[in-house]
């Protein structure tokens, strides 16, 4: 890959992996609007393995308790393990249909904008009372890691379908974004383990610097991108994010 194609890639995906609106499909958009060639799953997982390094790092506290086994490290546990099962799940039996259906800009423009009404139904509607991370039931871990999902097509987002599966059950702003990211975790870190194993085997250590390269941009984009999110969050809502899918999806259905 030519260098500009992979430090936009990389700065594209570090931006957009932990805002609600799907960093897939700017991937996607972008191989496609600016004439580059596809860069292939193997580089997608390096840029996402930059963006997993990020959440470890911002994360730290949360990690550390899950490590020590403290009574909240616990409950993380539960959260990630549970919610992260029906994830693989549906990939492993939908992912060849999403593949070869839902990748045009048509299906990705109606899901950018079917999904941020959804978001912005579920940030304004009045709530009685917040759930916290302390309490959290399995039922509601299920209901998340289900959402979750629909991950599966682009345009829906990750962190976006989490997060608003999260306010739909009442957990607040901060809450909901750290329950989506911290199911970031166990995704991300399998998928890159398993293509970095594939990498190795090749032995084009050419490809693997690109992926080094792209990962690191990655992870300051990434982490960068973060801090902003969570300093911000509470105090913009998630109004912005909701206009600037809808827009970037009608922009689409006019193309």
């Amino acid at each position: 890959m030519e260098m500009l194609q992979i430090v936009l890639l990389a700065i594209v995906q570090g931006i957009t992996e932990f805002l609600p609106i799907s960093s897939q499909s700017h991937l996607i958009l972008m191989s496609k609007f600016f004439g580059m060639r596809d860069q292939g799953l193997g580089f997608d997982i390096a840029l996402h393995a930059g963006s997993l390094l990020a959440i470890l790092i911002y994360y730290r506290r949360e990690i550390s308790q899950v490590l020590y086994l403290s009574n909240e490290g616990k409950n993380y546990i539960k959260l990630i393990i549970i919610g992260s099962i029906p994830l693989p799940i549906v990939a492993l039996g939908l992912m060849d249909f999403v593949s070869i259906n839902l990748r045009s800009i048509e299906s990705i423009a109606l899901m950018t904008i079917i999904f941020a009404a959804i978001l912005y139904v579920a940030d304004v509607r009045k709530k009685v009372g917040y759930n916290n991370l302390e309490s959290i039931s399995v039922y509601i871990i299920t209901f998340i890691g289900l959402m979750q999902a629909l991950a599966i097509v682009p345009g829906v987002s990750r962190s976006g379908i989490v997060i608003t599966a999260a306010l739909l059950v009442n957990f607040s702003r901060e809450d909901s974004v750290k329950i989506a990211f911290l199911l970031s975790i166990p995704a991300i870190f399998m998928a890159s383990v398993y293509q970095s194993a594939q990498l190795y085997s090749i032995g084009d250590y050419k490809i693997f610097s690109e992926h080094l390269l792209g990962a690191t941009l990655s992870f300051i984009a990434s982490y960068l991108t973060i801090h902003f999110f969570i300093i911000t969050i509470n105090k913009i809502s998630f109004t912005p994010y909701v206009i600037y899918r809808l827009l970037l999806g009608f922009v689409l259905l006019g193309i």
